[in-house]
């Protein structure tokens, strides 16, 4: 889009001193995007005024003749085909390099033998109208040879380029007067003229009612066009326009036509607004009276064509929203007239329609006729409905005034269906000030919105602000969009750069997540395990086979496999099969899982207002294979202790009865702390080979809160001086019932004396020379004093009544051989 800045200065005050680059950078950093700024007189460089000289017949074409023309620095020879020429002549003369309008180079050429050094030119190639009939002759009066042809025409206007995309959502900027609005903002000054309808004062000036003209409107679709506005005018001439129109379209890049069309497009350059004048004869229909006009705005009907203004025929369908009478469709609505109701030189009565149509609906029609107008492309950004009256108003203004014997011929027909949301939008100026970063004063704030047009109402910390009818179509609609109108304005290079205040805080720990990371990074590493995923779902051949219950656990009401049909109540029996299908490649190794299961008892997790889903919680599962049981159980004893004791838990297994009834070697409880953490398995060698397990199996499961609960109270690892006094080491065997566990008597040596550190066993042993239900429990025991060296009296004397003790609790004897 072209801006002329001479039609902006007819609205608003533009400093002398600003020079058009310093407006140009004013309205891309507060409006719109300017592309480029140029000069109209570049239009025409390299043109100039010549004088014809001589003019004769062409040696070697008939419709050829040789002119020799003064350009004032020289006198070229030029072949010009044009039927009008004569010596004496002044015309505009295109030298070597000039580029005219319709893209031409001009260059030195032969043409038909003969020198050509220029181009006379008509007035289509000068871009002044579509006429080539004959070269554009100049008014001697103001011509002087030599000139330059922009200061003939008086081109002394600067022309800012616009890009269309920054305006997209903008419909009140495709104009002079809405850009007019917004200099006059960021300028700090006021519009010079605030336009308004004149309609009413316009009809009641109109003719007597004996010659009124009846405007009849019926619009099908008010949804496809929420407004329709039409107004007679009668006492029509067409004639070329006054010179000052036809400078301010030549400026923006429009050809004059005619007066009336000029007006429309000149209200549509100023307003935003298109605009559109029928012949009213040709809108009459034959059932019609003189008096008497009907428009029908409504659907294309099937298979209907028009002939538009450009010539070519058209077919319509019925999505497509057209201008009719009750004959014949007469313009494609928001798009292009027809042909057949287009002004022409015999029209002496017109209807100017000022309307509103759905944008979508004109974008899409636009695009199936494959056609893109300066008409169309501002109906597509979603018009003001209320602009309608105001140019209707404005174009029979300018009618009256460049032709005298115009006149409003009847009242004015508006139908009108639409509702704009102009809120009101309560902004906290609080919020606004934090969001810009920046405080305002309330007084600025209020300034550049009443500047915008927007209607302000203040509170202690708020505004309540009412969106102008020219905003509230697509464009403004919440709090955020009036911050960006007050930060553009108020300027965005005035607010001071700074960098936001972010509070760093290191992210929020989660203990639990903490905790089984490092889990699964001891276990992978030194002992050697790999993870396993497995499903959460276990089957009945598979519990049956271990001679487990599946009574309490939870059926799946849709599962996705046949063999998985329950909700897992341990991690063990699916650790077992990855042992079973990895047992070829390996000869000793083992898998742990972290995972969750599944018990038939209330949550804590509400489904809705009468369901729980079910219990759940994770446990750890280790399983081991090795070549027989002693070492698969001996070593997943070894990679408890050694990951509980990175964790600072001392370890204790205690043997208990087999409560899953699996057959096993082995079943025991895992104690850290002396809390109850989980269990611990071995399989039995009938079960292994049910199974299809080929290799020793042992196995552990722990629940993962009970272990959480051991960690978070175990303490961490201390530094602790070396000891200042060598410790003393006695080794005791005792010879015990069976039935006594290692705990039990480890328990009572350790709390015995205050001088015993430590207790560890290093022997279990079991035959017949201990005697029937006997076995031989083995212990390094070592005393220590913080205070002094131990003698080995004051040892002997804690052991004796340690073994004394021993007698009297468990009936355990020592050893002796």
């Amino acid at each position: 889009m072209y801006l002329s800045l001479n039609w902006l200065k007819d609205f608003v005050d533009i400093p002398k001193k600003m020079t058009p680059e310093e407006l140009g950078l004013r309205l891309t950093m507060h409006t719109v995007e300017i592309e480029g700024i140029k000069k109209e007189a570049d239009k025409y460089d390299k043109v100039v005024v010549g004088k014809i000289l001589e003019v004769k017949k062409h040696p070697n074409a008939d419709r050829l003749r040789l002119a020799k023309v003064n350009v004032g620095s020289a006198v070229l020879d030029i072949v010009c085909g044009a039927p009008n020429i004569s010596s004496g002549q002044l015309a505009p003369v295109a030298l070597p390099g000039a580029v005219l309008s319709n893209g031409m180079e001009i260059r030195e050429a032969e043409v038909r033998g003969e020198k050509s050094q220029g181009m006379l030119c008509a007035e289509d190639e000068l871009g002044l109208s579509d006429d080539h009939s004959a070269i554009l002759i100049l008014d001697k009066k103001k011509a002087k040879v030599g000139m330059n042809f922009a200061d003939y025409l008086g081109a002394k206007d600067i022309v800012l380029e616009v890009d269309n995309k920054s305006i997209t959502h903008r419909p009140d900027l495709w104009c002079h007067y809405g850009l007019a609005r917004e200099i006059a903002a960021f300028l700090g000054t006021h519009l010079k003229v605030v336009l308004q309808s004149n309609l009413e004062n316009l009809a009641a000036g109109r003719e007597a009612d004996s010659k009124a003209i009846g405007i009849k409107v019926k619009v099908e679709d008010t949804k496809l066009c929420p407004r329709y506005m039409a107004l007679p005018m009668t006492g029509i001439k067409i004639e070329k326009s006054p010179k000052w129109l036809e400078d301010r379209l030549l400026a923006v890049g429009l050809r004059p036509i005619s007066n009336i069309v000029d007006v429309t497009n000149y209200v549509m350059l100023e307003l935003g607004q298109p605009m559109h004048a029928f012949d009213i004869n040709q809108v009459r229909s034959a059932k019609s009276e003189k008096s008497e006009c009907q428009i029908i705005v409504r659907r294309a009907k099937p298979n209907e064509t028009i002939e538009t203004l450009d010539g070519e025929e058209r077919k319509l369908d019925e999505s497509m929203l057209v201008i009719a009478n009750d004959e014949r469709a007469l313009a494609v609505a928001g798009v292009m007239g027809g042909a057949n109701s287009e002004i022409n030189s015999e029209t002496t009565a017109i209807v100017l329609e000022s309307a509103n149509f759905d944008p979508v609906s004109v974008r899409k029609t636009g695009a199936k006729l494959g056609l893109r107008t300066e008409s169309s492309m501002r109906y597509e950004k979603s018009l003001d409905p209320n602009l309608c009256a105001l140019a209707l108003s404005r174009a029979a203004e300018y009618i009256k005034m460049i032709c005298p014997t115009a006149k409003v011929a009847g009242d004015f027909a508006d139908m009108c269906d639409f509702t704009l949301n102009q809120g009101p939008i309560t902004v906290d100026l609080r919020w606004l000030n934090r969001r810009l970063g920046e405080k305002i004063e309330t007084r600025k704030i209020v300034k550049i919105l009443e500047s915008l047009g927007f209607g302000v109402e203040k509170s202690e910390h708020a505004l309540q602000i009412t969106v102008p009818s020219w905003r509230a179509t697509k464009d403004i609609s919440i709090a955020e969009d009036i911050l960006e109108e007050v930060a553009r304005i108020y300027g965005y290079d005035n607010l001071v750069p700074a960098m936001p205040k972010v509070e760093m805080r290191p992210p929020e720990v989660n203990a639990e997540r903490a905790v089984e990371r490092q889990i699964k990074n001891i276990l992978s590493g030194a002992p050697g395990l790999a993870e396993s995923y497995n499903y959460s779902f276990v089957g009945e051949d598979q519990l049956g086979k271990l001679n487990i219950s599946q009574a309490s656990f939870l059926s799946l009401a849709n599962p996705i496999v046949a063999h998985q049909t329950l909700l897992r109540q341990s991690l063990l029996p699916n650790l077992i099969n990855n042992i079973r299908t990895n047992q070829a490649r390996f000869d000793a190794f083992g898998f742990f899982e972290l995972g969750s299961v599944y018990f038939d008892i209330e949550g804590n997790l509400k489904k809705n207002n009468s369901e729980f889903l079910p219990y759940q919680e994770k446990h750890l599962g280790i399983i081991l294979a090795d070549s027989d049981q002693e070492k698969s159980s001996a070593k997943i004893k070894g990679i408890l202790e050694y990951f509980l004791g990175r964790f600072n838990i001392r370890v204790d297994f205690r043997v208990v009865e087999n409560k899953d009834n699996w057959e096993t070697s082995a079943v025991g409880e895992i104690y850290g702390n002396g809390e109850l953490l989980g269990r611990l398995v071995g399989l039995g060698a009938k079960l292994e080979r049910s199974l299809g397990l080929k290799k020793s199996v042992a196995a552990a499961e722990l629940k993962l809160p009970a272990l959480l609960q051991a960690i978070a109270t175990a303490g961490t690892r201390r530094y602790c001086q070396p000891d200042r006094f060598p410790a003393a080491e006695r080794d005791l065997a005792f010879v015990i019932n069976r039935k006594i566990s290692y705990n039990e008597i480890k328990t009572e040596i350790a709390g015995f004396n205050s001088l015993i550190r430590s207790v560890e066993v290093f022997d279990v042993f079991e035959g017949e020379a201990l005697g029937k239900d006997k076995k031989s429990l083995a212990f390094h025991v070592e005393y220590y004093n913080p205070e002094k060296t131990l003698t080995s009296e004051e040892v002997d004397r804690v052991q004796v009544a340690l073994v004394q003790a021993m007698a009297e609790k468990f009936g355990a004897k020592l050893r002796d051989f």
